[in-house]
């Protein structure tokens, strides 16, 4: 056999045994979104790629917003710091074990949110992960080993925002907003404090007074050691409604800036009528927090926060 032949048996040889193995082209695409569609809120980022890709990295125009490094490859977009109306692109860069990268092609979206400035339903991330799109550690209570999104409980889907926090520690995650001069602005969200734990549940906008010391106004308390359902804007109202432990309760609150004033609604019942509000600057900053004095966690579901000229 001329040595020819042999070369030519050797990589046929070669190439049945890629075949066997699986080989498959190096390639990525993203799935989700679809090219030329609308989208809000918090976006889940999906990417579909090779068997040997071992991390994805998630582009919004020119920059990185996050990666992954296992299967199945995806990240979670906040597009509520980009303008309402505007379109972006998407694009993913994966690599393979062997340190080569390949692109995707783009996919264009265009950002639709209308009055709504913020809203997090907590439905986009992994379990047991901290909701980075969005969210940030203001106090850190138990640690985010302890704060996180689970599937243990939920209210409007299949996750919610667990939070843990300790009785000298409290635990309060944050978001900030694009804050115009509107005259009106409305936040609602869906709150449930378990038991056995003693933990209370304090939101609103958190204002920081020095670097260990800060405080939530125009929100709400529910308060541990009585429990009162309490209002906190410019002063305090004790509302006399009583809450529950293991029962969800959707709060709504309706912020008046042109006569600072704020109405509560608890459960589609309003409990608070015009209680004075401090002003729009004092915060742009929304939180959510367990409430000082009192260990133990509170889970929170279904965020929304829209503002109006």
């Amino acid at each position: 056999m001329t040595p020819m032949k042999k070369s030519a048996i050797k990589a046929l040889f070669l190439f049945a045994l890629m075949l066997r193995c699986g080989d498959e082209p190096f390639d990525i695409s993203i799935t989700h979104p679809v090219n030329d569609t609308r989208v809000s809120g918090i976006v889940r980022i999906e990417a579909e790629t090779s068997s040997s890709a071992t991390a994805v990295f998630f582009h919004v125009d020119s920059a990185c917003i996050d990666s992954s490094r296992a299967a199945p490859f995806a990240c979670s977009w906040n597009t509520f710091v980009f303008g309402d109306s505007s379109y972006h692109y998407l694009y993913a860069i994966a690599r393979d074990r062997s340190g080569e990268t390949v692109c995707s092609d783009s996919v264009l979206v265009l950002v639709d949110n209308g009055d709504v400035i913020f809203a997090d339903p907590f439905e986009t991330y992994s379990l047991n992960s901290y909701p980075h799109a969005a969210w940030f550690q203001v106090w850190p209570g138990a640690g985010n080993d302890h704060t996180y999104v689970t599937d243990q409980v939920s209210c409007g889907g299949a996750q919610s925002f667990r939070l843990r926090g300790l009785g000298d520690w409290v635990r309060t995650d944050g978001v900030e907003l694009n804050l115009s001069n509107g005259q009106r602005l409305t936040y609602e969200l869906n709150v449930m404090i378990p038991s056995p734990d003693s933990a209370g549940a304090l939101f609103g906008f958190f204002s920081l007074i020095d670097p260990t010391t800060g405080m939530i106004c125009n929100g709400v308390l529910f308060d541990y050691s009585d429990g009162l359902i309490y209002a906190h804007g410019a002063v305090e109202d004790s509302t006399g409604h009583v809450w529950l432990r293991d029962t969800w309760y959707s709060v709504k609150v309706a912020l008046d800036y042109a006569d600072l004033n704020m109405d509560v609604w608890v459960d589609n019942e309003q409990i608070v009528f015009d209680l004075p509000a401090v002003p729009i600057w004092w915060s742009d900053t929304f939180a959510i927090s367990t409430e000082y004095g009192a260990p133990g966690i509170v889970y929170y579901d279904d965020v929304k926060i829209s503002q109006q000229e």
